[in-house]
């Protein structure tokens, strides 16, 4: 995924760290990620937490996945280990699937939320979770669905703008492993071509050590016969 344009030109790295070094910019851009990842799973689950417990369960393992992912992965910048780095395109990639999926369950549900009857509209099933919670409130119906809307339009965006931010980091940091990889086969290549070039150096000092051996053999031979 390397580009030669903008933020991409000859590095994977967020453009908020541009002017450090590739891995001190990978490490920075990483604590924030993760940061950005807890606080996705509350967004993932803002409408269903209190409704159901499966999703609350999906996104529980999913965040714990990709958190123990990153974590890994940050320990990868520092060894420079491109096993420990690879892993992290996969997980994350998944996991960005997952919040998108849950961005758009949640969004479709608010925009259909006012439709349902009654007993299954989205507002007025929060309304009385949080009359229930507040029974001394002294906000009328209204005004509490009103406030619930605001609330979840906000999440909504917050989401939105969290799901932009990991799919930034996913293709920085996609391009600065694919960097490494690159790196360590040149690296391969360089020790195999030594190794290559000095066993060439040994068979031809051998061949030339052989030659003169039987070059002075055959002399031998011939002041032996005279």
């Amino acid at each position: 995924m390397n580009s030669e344009n903008g933020c991409f030109k000859g590095n994977g790295k967020c453009f908020c760290f541009f002017c450090l070094q590739d891995k001190y910019a990978e490490v920075l851009a990483t604590l924030f990620i993760i940061g950005i990842c807890a606080g996705t799973h509350f967004l993932n689950i803002m409408i269903h937490e209190d409704i159901g417990t499966f999703l609350s369960t999906a996104a529980l393992i999913s965040d714990s996945t990709v958190l123990v992912s990153l974590v890994v992965f940050f320990v990868g910048l520092f060894l420079q280990k491109s096993f420990l780095l690879k892993q992290v395109t996969v997980v994350f990639a998944v996991y960005i699937f997952f919040s998108l999926a849950c961005f758009c369950c949640n969004f479709i549900t608010l925009i259909f939320g006012d439709c349902y009857r009654e007993t299954y509209n989205l507002f007025t099933v929060y309304t009385d979770f949080y009359l229930e919670e507040n029974p001394d409130t002294k906000l009328e119906e209204s005004e509490i669905k009103k406030n619930l809307k605001t609330k979840f339009y906000l999440e909504v965006v917050a989401h939105m703008l969290s799901l932009g931010f990991m799919i930034y980091y996913y293709i920085t940091t996609s391009s600065y492993v694919e960097k490494i990889n690159e790196t360590e086969e040149i690296y391969v290549h360089k020790i195999l071509d030594n190794n290559n070039f000095n066993i060439n150096i040994s068979d031809n000092s051998n061949s030339s050590n052989y030659g003169k051996y039987n070059r002075t053999f055959n002399s031998s031979k011939n002041y032996s016969a005279v």
